[in-house]
């Protein structure tokens, strides 16, 4: 959300005064500080030449610029380190841009919800899991990159990679291997979390789990045989 208006006072501005109330989204902003300190901010003129740079943590809360149209990019400063990050697991990105115009007099105050531009699958196991299976390996693929996370833990792929893949292998107290052939998953989203979910199939003959991927918005059963 974007608003602009004429400031009021006795003294008149030479400049204009940008505001900003910067968050990342999902992340609300605390009460104390108008820019989220995992933000980086440029501004750069019309014509791409950068005028200011803040790295995260030191952005301002108010900006004085020239009259003019600008641009604002609003980033964490993992854009290109994000997928080695946390052990090879990636980590969430962010990044936002706006343009804007500045005039003599004014305060234009700018509020930014700076989105997340990957998403982050998590595993879920059934109840008793752990006391029934002595060890599992839960395989994530997408595009070039191959993760192993256990539950509770995340991993962030690329929008870009066209979905991900996904496989459970687990060994049971009986030491009898389980597992399953890799599953497609393409209907991802940016700013997504996708659990996958497995929980035990009563109704399977042979035994079995039923898998289920969930985000905020859909949900899709698939029921296998193991």
């Amino acid at each position: 959300m974007l608003t602009g208006c004429q400031q009021q006072d006795d003294m008149t501005l030479a400049t204009g005064v940008l505001e900003l109330e910067l968050s990342r989204a999902g992340h609300p902003a605390v009460a104390t500080r108008a820019v989220d300190d995992d933000l980086c901010v440029d501004i750069l003129d019309d014509e791409g030449t950068l005028l200011n740079h803040y790295a995260a943590g030191t952005v301002p809360a108010k900006i004085v610029l020239a009259p003019g149209n600008f641009v604002l990019r609003a980033y964490t400063d993992n854009q290109t380190s994000w997928p080695t990050a946390n052990s090879g697991k990636g980590t969430a990105c962010y990044y936002a841009e706006t343009t804007f115009s500045m005039e003599n007099d004014m305060v234009f105050r700018m509020r930014l919800d700076v989105p997340m531009t990957n998403y982050a699958v998590s595993l879920a196991l059934p109840e008793h899991f752990h006391e029934l299976f002595s060890s599992y390996t839960f395989t994530l693929h997408s595009g070039t990159r191959t993760v192993t996370i256990n539950e509770g833990e995340k991993a962030y792929f690329a929008v870009a990679e066209g979905g991900f893949s996904y496989a459970l292998r687990a060994t049971n107290t009986d030491n009898v291997t389980h597992s399953h052939s890799a599953i497609d998953f393409p209907d991802i989203e940016a700013g997504k979390v996708f659990t996958v979910s497995y929980s035990y199939d009563s109704n399977a003959t042979s035994g079995g789990v039923d898998i289920i991927i969930t985000d905020d918005m859909e949900t899709e059963n698939t029921d296998i045989s193991l």
